[in-house]
């Protein structure tokens, strides 16, 4: 009995230890592992649930276990396991359980999602009745502040990683939309978008047409979402609005445009943006940074080659630069230079920077492959100017 509860403290002790390691590392990426659980009638209902981030299937392996220490210091362990394929963006249930609980009971549920080669992957973990505190009404407390605050956080960020555009073709009196969005990161992402016309003011009640999708975004892709086709009758106004939300629901990019706007509401709608738009300049630390003569030439790429191979590459990059809509402010330039023996390489510069260089092959492939490397390089580099711009430097 005494070498029994001796194995199950260091069971215990091992999950602590495994589990303060898997938080350090990345999960949840591709796969969420997610625990449902229900209070019914003194009993807690447990559901595992692993949810596929990725568009691909997956192979995974799961472990549901359960730790109970009660008021005697008595501990006790329940452990499920088991094997299953997720489908792409598929969510499905793993295991279940159901336990008795009451407040004098400490109660620990860990959720482990492992891949093919046993490696975590996704994790979930809570714990009840760790302290007075930690009970389920303040759980719930808890995630609806962390909701509110995130929700709030987002607002903040939108249209940086992503960006949501909508474009505006009239034929006969006809207004088509079209929704797009363009993923400006380097990793490919899986993603929902709500295509929304509204009648008259955005609301419940005055939608016209709503269409909404799952959909995967690869690394600088722009993709076509969707199309509306309505009719604007007078001076009846219509509001269009394009939401991209990742897969937690977090509104990651928004676009909108307002059809037969009245007089009042351009006022108003100026002066919110010149209220803005003082603010801004108000917290600018230096002014000759927002404020610019003459004009701005955006997206140029200028070619300086020497061989058919080196024309082959700059009508590659020149293609891929303007259908992922870089247009960075600054010129690009794709050089050809000689380099040892009868070779040449090619440098891309943007600016006075030199962000990719590589020795030249006669080979498409080659070329197209090398070509994705340079546009990331060239994103990179645009992306970390920007962000250096907008840092305020303390002395």
């Amino acid at each position: 009995m005494f070498l029994n509860r001796i194995r199950i403290i260091l069971t215990v002790v091992i999950v602590f230890f495994l589990t303060f390691e898997v938080s350090a590392q990345s999960y949840n990426t591709e796969v969420e592992a997610k625990l449902q659980i229900k209070e019914e009638n003194g009993r807690l209902n447990v559901k595992g649930t692993a949810l596929n981030k990725t568009s691909k299937a997956i192979k995974i392996s799961y472990k549901l276990s359960v730790f109970k220490t009660g008021s005697n210091k008595n501990i006790s362990s329940n452990k499920q396991s088991g094997k299953s394929i997720l489908n792409t963006n598929e969510q499905k249930y793993l295991s279940s359980t159901s336990i008795n609980f009451n407040k004098e009971t400490k109660v620990i549920i860990l959720l482990l999602i492992y891949d093919s080669n046993l490696t975590i992957i996704g994790k979930d973990r809570v714990v009840f009745n760790d302290n007075k505190e930690n009970n389920i009404a303040v759980k719930k407390d808890i995630a609806y502040k962390v909701n509110n605050t995130v929700a709030k956080f987002s607002k903040q960020v939108i249209n940086e990683d992503f960006e949501a555009k909508i474009q505006v073709n009239n034929q006969n009196e006809i207004i088509i939309i079209n929704g797009t969005v363009f993923n400006k990161t380097e990793i490919t992402s899986s993603l929902k978008y709500k295509f929304t016309v509204f009648n008259k003011n955005e609301g419940e009640n005055n939608i016209e047409e709503e269409k909404d999708s799952r959909f995967i975004l690869s690394a600088n892709e722009k993709v076509n979402l969707s199309s509306i086709a309505f009719k604007l009758n007078g001076d009846i106004k219509k509001i269009a609005v394009l939401s991209i939300y990742n897969l937690d629901n977090i509104l990651v990019a928004e676009d909108r445009i307002v059809f037969n706007e009245g007089l009042n509401d351009k006022i108003v709608r100026k002066k919110e943006l010149n209220k803005k738009l003082k603010q801004e300049q108000e917290n600018s630390k230096d002014v000759s940074i927002g404020v610019k003569d003459g004009i701005e030439l955006r997206g140029i790429v200028v070619e300086d080659t020497k061989t058919k191979p080196g024309r082959d590459f700059y009508k590659l990059f020149s293609s891929l630069y303007t259908r992922n809509n870089i247009n960075g402010n600054e010129v690009v330039k794709v050089k050809e230079v000689l380099a040892i023996g009868r070779n040449t390489k090619i440098q891309v510069i943007v600016g006075d920077d030199v962000v990719f260089s590589f020795f030249v092959r006669p080979s498409i492939d080659y070329l197209t492959k090398i070509n994705d490397y340079a546009i990331i390089k060239v994103y990179k580099h645009f992306k970390n100017s920007e962000k250096e711009s907008k840092t305020i430097k303390y002395y």
